[in-house]
């Protein structure tokens, strides 16, 4: 890092490549960064992917690392993370600018967001959620993943729902099995996840189910993941959110605070 970024944002990434060692099935250290594999996960591009930590490379020659890293191992997707916030945002710039060169690449930037408190009235347990383990949602999850791969243009959902379940058990080995639903009696609608490591919390995977959004179930399980991760010593709680997207402006309302962003390029297969 060249201080440029600031110290939660380094942590709360620190803390996600922490998890992804331990969730990916090999994790090849170059000279240029990191190489996560997960080959029994081989449709889920996020956990096939190349963190560059190396700093002032070009466009081509980051380009020529995923085609050499991701290629090599059979994939068709690229995902390169610039890890380097001040890097990232200089490459991401320079790829948006030569659009025309490089049709197939898309940029895409996710904002660190710090818990910092606010308005908000925090119970633990929340009377519009309650706690459950992956087991007691599956069919939840599952709906919610093919709902957003149809955006990918994925047409077989089937296979893509299997692996993200998978690794969904793998980051509750890791972090924590702990998914907050609403409404707190009846159907699961809406669910998202705690992860934790030592003193840092993170919220994740907040997602309610189409016909069943608008109805605050999203916000009740957000205040249960928080309420929870403070009753139990959290020093810290984060969570992540597409800059080009407006949740952002959700997390805001809830107390998030922007305190970084990773820059990401992705080529689709």
């Amino acid at each position: 890092m060249d201080g440029s970024a600031t110290p939660d944002r380094d942590a709360f990434l620190a803390f996600e490549l922490a998890l992804d060692e331990r969730v990916s099935d090999a994790v090849h250290r170059e000279r240029w960064g990191r190489l996560f594999l997960t080959p029994s996960a081989p449709l889920v591009w996020d956990a096939n992917w190349l963190a560059i930590e190396a700093v002032g490379l070009s466009v081509d020659q980051i380009v020529a690392i995923g085609d050499d890293a991701l290629g090599g191992e059979g994939f068709g997707h690229r995902t390169i993370g610039l890890l380097d916030e001040a890097d990232g945002k200089r490459i991401g710039a320079e790829v948006e600018a030569e659009a025309a060169r490089r049709p197939r690449w898309a940029v895409e930037r996710t904002r660190y967001m710090r818990w910092r408190g606010g308005e908000v009235q925090l119970r633990a347990p929340s009377p519009g959620a309650r706690e459950v383990p992956l087991g007691e949602i599956e069919d939840l999850r599952r709906a919610i993943v093919a709902e957003q791969a149809t955006p990918r243009g994925i047409s077989e959902t089937a296979p893509l729902v299997d692996q993200l379940l998978e690794l969904d058990r793998r980051y509750g080995e890791a972090g924590g099995d702990r998914w907050f639903v609403a409404p707190a009696a009846g159907e699961p609608l809406s669910a998202c996840r705690l992860l934790r490591l030592g003193d840092v919390a993170q919220v994740e995977d907040v997602s309610t189910i189409a016909p069943a959004r608008e109805r605050g179930y999203a916000k009740a399980t957000v205040l249960a993941a928080l309420a929870t991760a403070r009753a139990e010593g959290a020093a810290t709680i984060f969570l992540t959110a597409e800059a080009a997207d407006w949740p952002q402006l959700f997390y805001a309302r809830l107390g998030f605070e922007t305190v970084g962003e990773l820059t990401v390029l992705r080529r689709r297969p």
